[in-house]
């Protein structure tokens, strides 16, 4: 508990820097706006135009915050959320590297954080707009069954998720392929054209995954890599299940 009010504290604190920070920032350039540079068009648009662009990264960060918290069911339109949120996380990177943190962790909270996101809305999909999509690494890497695009493949020998998850998928009633990369995956959102994806997968390949799919809402699924990264990853089949049966119409 004392380390979760810690990290609390510590983010806090980190928001309460950037926001003074940001006031500075703004502060120095309307002095120099109206102290002496009004004769430049360019630079007064320039300066318009940042101020304009941090406004909107911070009131959409606040409405996320918000909806994430439960405390409202709104925000900005999905493609400008998205853009904005890969605003943020792009200048995060540096944020990180500067204070010793980890992009792996960035991005681990990020994927999660977007997650939550979804889920609040209580917004419910019938099961045909719902699409899973699994990595090729999930597969035994011994297994002599191609299950990409065709789940039916598998034999049911239980040395890996496969099995559990094609049982998973029966029983919610929704479509789901493994896919060997994000060419292919955006190939079957091109063909299926769903509402939601749940997509399981590393949180750099989520990432990346989220911003092909601007119009789209995705709810990403963190692997378990055991022996590490692409090779007989796993995933939480209870997390899978909950997360479908908490989307679907009833």
């Amino acid at each position: 508990m004392s380390d979760l009010t810690s990290k609390s504290r510590i983010v806090s604190n980190l928001y309460a820097l950037a926001g003074v920070l940001v006031f500075l920032f703004l502060t120095g350039l309307n002095y120099l706006i109206f102290m002496g540079l009004q004769s430049s068009p360019g630079f007064i648009f320039t300066s318009f135009f940042l101020q304009l662009l941090i406004l909107l990264l911070f009131v959409n960060h606040l409405l996320n915050i918000l909806k994430g918290s439960g405390y409202i069911r709104f925000s900005l339109p999905l493609k400008i959320n998205r853009v904005l949120n890969n605003i943020i996380l792009s200048a995060s990177y540096y944020c990180v590297i500067f204070l010793g943190g980890t992009k792996e962790r960035l991005e681990h909270d990020f994927v999660e954080f977007n997650a939550s996101l979804t889920r609040v809305t209580g917004i419910k999909y019938n099961a045909g707009e719902i699409l899973v999509l699994l990595p090729r690494c999930m597969q035994n890497s011994e297994c002599k069954y191609n299950v990409v695009n065709n789940m039916e493949n598998c034999i049911s020998c239980g040395k890996c998720d496969v099995k559990s998850i094609r049982e998973t998928i029966k029983e919610t009633g929704v479509k789901a392929a493994v896919v060997t990369g994000g060419t292919q995956a955006r190939a079957l959102v091109k063909k299926y054209m769903p509402k939601i994806i749940i997509a399981v997968a590393c949180e750099r390949e989520l990432i990346s995954g989220m911003f092909d799919v601007p119009n789209c809402e995705v709810v990403g699924l963190i692997n378990e890599r055991p022996e590490g990264p692409c090779l007989n990853t796993r995933v939480s089949i209870s997390e899978l299940s909950s997360t479908l049966k908490s989307l679907i119409k009833k």
